[in-house]
């Protein structure tokens, strides 16, 4: 599990190699966590979702600050960094770099990732980008 979580944050989210997708997600794979409405909950909105993180943040990275491993799933505390360069949901490119925390909770089942839960600090994003106060 720790290699699988490891490479779905450096190769998958910090890379963009979306060939990973089908390798390292379940086929019943879903998204507990859309950052969106039209967004899909499957396989499928993971590749959506790495199209508009990367297309709004070219430099996009992920940081594993902490896992914890337990029977079937991982926690995992991330930072994720980058530069707004393009569209970000609506919002225009800004220029500005942003560095915000989130916590993670993959769910395993035959070595894939099955079930996804996220909670990213998007008001400090949002502050960071000059959209809120």
């Amino acid at each position: 599990m720790r290699q699988t979580v490891t490479r779905y944050f450096e190769q998958l989210w910090s890379r963009g190699d979306e060939s990973l997708i089908e390798e390292l997600l379940h086929p019943d794979y879903v998204n507990n966590s859309p950052g969106s409405p039209q967004m899909p909950t499957d396989r499928s909105g993971v590749r959506w979702v790495l199209r508009a993180l990367r297309g709004a943040f070219p430099d996009l990275h992920y940081t594993i600050e902490d896992m914890v491993i337990g029977d079937d799933a991982v926690a995992v505390r991330t930072t994720l960094t980058g530069t707004h360069r393009g569209d970000f949901f609506g919002l225009p490119p800004t220029g500005r770099a942003v560095k915000v925390n989130q916590i993670n909770i993959e769910r395993f089942r035959d070595g894939r990732i099955v079930s996804h839960h996220r909670v990213t600090d998007m008001a400090e994003m949002m502050r960071q980008l000059g959209a809120s106060t």
